[in-house]
């Protein structure tokens, strides 16, 4: 044979066996490297304030201060309503409370005699939605919800309640989630009485407790031993905490610092030691978690979280916590209804002790999520962004510019029925009783003080057609007359 024949083919040779050490070595660094985990906290009633982070004065949160230092904290998040089961919902879906029509609280408040008359909203979360952990679980993924779900029927009839429960929208363990919006205590046997509350006819609940459990660590025990038994598989582990909703009960010892704290301080902007206790609670559950992660060796592949589902319970005086410099709270039209903390930990791929400007809302967490699992979103309409763009360079901004919410009912907290756009620095209120409109510039009147619908006629009309179309586009429904309404009634 020819020598330089001969010296071709063992060149070929020598760069096939080349090639196909290179496809080995990726396809061994592609099986080393494991998909991502995700744990989702969300947090009930927590005002954006709420935290030793976030600037208060008095509650002490050294855990999620430190997961702010390790992730980036979006400093404009949005709720995607005033109330919880909405929000809730638009986690799930990541869908307006608009298109998927969950729009208040289950059930809801009811106002015969008021102005309008609601309209005939959604009271569950239906089975046409695929929910975040359905859209992982046909990937692989293992899922569990631990804590709060309040998106059922309200009813005491299992046949009622259970088809709407966790485990029936991609959630192979559910603990304690149910149709209550609240627990009858939060101290073992966790209910106010017999048959209400959480001890009661829960699916999963945990057995065997004693005596000065408190509920937010036994919920967080039972996340724990999650992590103990996925650990060797992706997971998404979704725990909406009970915490810091009413009854206003703090674990003893915590409130007992706390009351300790404001006897011998200065005067605080936060005053209520039993909701201290609670908030604390909530962040030595995000220690623990994290410290699980690590003992595990799997917190360097293990996405966190850390939210909220709508504005702390701010009431004045009565109120258990403040809002200020926003206004309102819980159930307004306003900030301080719909503003909560962000945080979100993305190890290895996420900016460290960054802070984002852009505003983001509760429907951008189901395409992130889907985005750094590396799976495509589903069929159904998505109407949140992901925010993985944002997580790598804080400093950007959106392919969007406009955010929205669509509440069409009452509420004690101030709310009557509104919506609401929010583009750049302007935030626009709609009231649907006498349709005015109330323009605020956040970046100048972060409290919405100053009305300037009339001063600035142009922006003010702008931005209502922007939110007509919207409301439009996700076929929203909006209250009508009552033809039973009797001005000067009690609503």
């Amino acid at each position: 044979m020819d020598p330089r024949m001969i010296q071709s083919l063992a060149m070929v040779a020598t760069l096939t066996t080349a090639f196909s050490s290179c496809i080995a070595t990726a396809q061994t660094q592609e099986k080393a490297t494991p998909p991502l985990n995700f744990i989702f906290l969300l947090v009930d009633d927590w005002g954006w304030s709420d935290a030793g982070h976030l600037g208060s004065d008095l509650y002490e949160t050294p855990n999620i201060d430190q997961l702010a230092d390790d992730g980036v904290h979006f400093t404009n998040t949005y709720a995607a309503c005033t109330v919880c089961s909405p929000t809730r919902a638009a986690v799930l879906t990541g869908m307006y409370p608009g298109r998927t029509r969950v729009t208040d609280w289950i059930p809801g408040h009811q106002r015969p005699r008021a102005q309008l008359r609601l309209p005939a909203w959604t009271q569950r979360l239906e089975h046409r939605h695929v929910t975040i952990a359905e859209a992982l679980q046909k990937q692989g993924y293992r899922t569990a919800h631990v804590g709060k779900w309040h998106l059922t029927p309200r009813s005491n009839d299992k046949e009622v309640v259970a088809p709407f429960y966790p485990d029936k929208h991609g959630f192979e363990i559910n603990i304690a989630g149910n149709q209550w919006g609240a627990p009858g205590s939060y101290h073992w046997p966790f209910r106010r009485r017999k048959g209400k509350g959480l001890g009661a006819r829960v699916a999963n609940f945990p057995d065997g407790g004693q005596k000065g459990d408190y509920l937010t660590d036994t919920l967080t025990s039972q996340a724990e031993q999650i992590l103990d038994q996925y650990k060797d598989e992706p997971f998404f582990l979704y725990f909406p905490y009970y915490n810091v909703h009413t009854p206003i009960q703090g674990r003893a010892d915590l409130t007992a610092r706390y009351r300790k704290k404001l006897s011998i301080g200065p005067p605080r902007k936060h005053k209520n030691a039993a909701y201290a206790a609670m908030v604390t609670a909530v962040d030595e559950s995000v220690g623990r978690l994290r410290k699980k992660l690590a003992e595990l060796g799997i917190a360097d592949r293990t996405v966190i979280i850390l939210t909220g589902d709508n504005g702390g319970l701010d009431r004045g005086k009565n109120g258990p916590t403040e809002n200020a410099p926003l206004r309102a709270g819980k159930g307004s039209a306003y900030e301080g209804g719909v503003r909560v903390p962000g945080f979100v930990l993305w190890p290895g791929g996420g900016a460290k002790g960054a802070s984002c400007k852009e505003p983001i809302i509760s429907v951008d967490f189901y395409p992130t999520i889907l985005s750094l699992a590396g799976r495509s979103e589903p069929g159904a309409p998505i109407d949140g962004e992901s925010i993985v763009p944002l997580l790598q360079n804080p400093t950007g901004h959106l392919q969007r510019d406009a955010i929205f919410w669509h509440y069409p009912h009452y509420h004690p907290g101030g709310a009557s029925p509104y919506g609401a756009v929010r583009s750049g620095d302007w935030r626009l209120v709609e009231f649907f009783e006498d349709m005015h409109i109330e323009l605020y510039n956040l970046a100048e009147d972060p409290g919405e003080v100053t009305n300037l619908a009339n001063k600035n006629p142009a922006k003010a009309k702008a931005l209502r057609e922007r939110l007509h179309a919207w409301r439009k586009s996700v076929k929203a429904q909006l209250p009508t007359p009552n033809p039973n309404h009797r001005s000067g009634k009690k609503r």
